[in-house]
């Protein structure tokens, strides 16, 4: 009669138990966000500062509906006082890089610790491999978010400066002219959020993808924050089972837009693991 099987043996064949949930980097969100408006701001303060002054300057002109020719016209006027507004708001090249590569950092990190967190809980062993390939994933997010952090003001003062110059050219007059420029310090902002919530959602997705098929899980389950912010179509997905090489058509978790949604792995036995495991 053959003999029980070890302990050891016996644990490494069970199956697993389910993982806790991955939580989302709602921290790191927070503190990219908070130091994207200071950007935002930054490109408020700027019109504020060298474009709102200029303005009745401009408006005393004569002939508004043309574009004059020549460094003493209004539509030159307005131009450098964008250009010395854009100085004084653009984010410097190291700058951004800095806060792109501690973003990803700290990202990084804390995916991390859910990662092992959730093999402790499902084998209650640790489980460890060899991440070759995380480096060259994350040098193109800090590239995309340097881009990114940088368009703020960019975006926004070129944005700006085409409203303003159709404004005066249709004889807006110089209180609703304010009125209207200063209605659009939000445009930044949102920019701002949009920016935190999104990138913060794909660099957390991208990590969990790489950790998972890093080990040789295969699939995940589709598992959502459920709250009144879950779009319809990622509700109807919770609990459903997608495979990592066939993504739904909008893209694993933390792919679409503003995404929160996080992967539940369906982990194998621990033997099938491809991976090196610590007791």
């Amino acid at each position: 009669m053959a003999s029980p099987p070890t302990p050891a043996a016996s644990r490494r064949s069970r199956t697993p138990r389910p993982p806790k949930q991955w939580r989302y980097p709602l921290g790191d969100e927070r503190d990219y966000l908070r130091a994207l408006r200071t950007q935002a701001e930054a490109a408020v303060l700027a019109v504020e500062r060298y474009v709102l002054p200029v303005l009745p300057v401009v408006l005393r002109q004569d002939d508004l509906r043309n574009i004059p020719e020549g460094d003493d016209g209004w539509f030159e006027s307005l131009r450098r006082a964008f250009m010395e507004a854009l100085g004084a708001a653009a984010v410097e090249d190291g700058k951004a890089q800095g806060l792109a590569a501690m973003v990803a950092q700290r990202v990084e990190r804390y995916n991390r610790e859910q990662y092992h967190r959730m093999l402790r809980r499902a084998y209650g062993v640790d489980v460890f491999k060899a991440e070759p390939g995380l480096a060259r994933m994350l040098r193109p997010w800090e590239a995309e978010n340097v881009g990114l952090i940088k368009s703020i003001p960019e975006q926004y003062l070129d944005t700006l400066h085409g409203r303003v110059v159709a404004a005066v050219r249709r004889g807006v007059s110089l209180r609703d002219m304010t009125t209207q420029i200063r209605e659009t310090y939000d445009l930044p902002r949102k920019r701002a959020e949009l920016i935190a919530r999104d990138q913060i959602g794909k660099l957390n997705g991208d990590l969990s993808e790489y950790r998972q098929t890093n080990i040789g899980v295969k699939k995940y389950r589709w598992r959502g924050v459920m709250d009144e912010r879950e779009r319809d179509e990622h509700v109807a997905r919770e609990g459903q089972e997608f495979e990592w090489d066939s993504p739904p058509a909008d893209g694993h978790p933390g792919k679409p837009i503003r995404c929160r949604c996080w992967a539940e792995a369906v982990l194998p036995a621990l033997d099938d693991l491809d991976a090196l495991i610590v007791h």
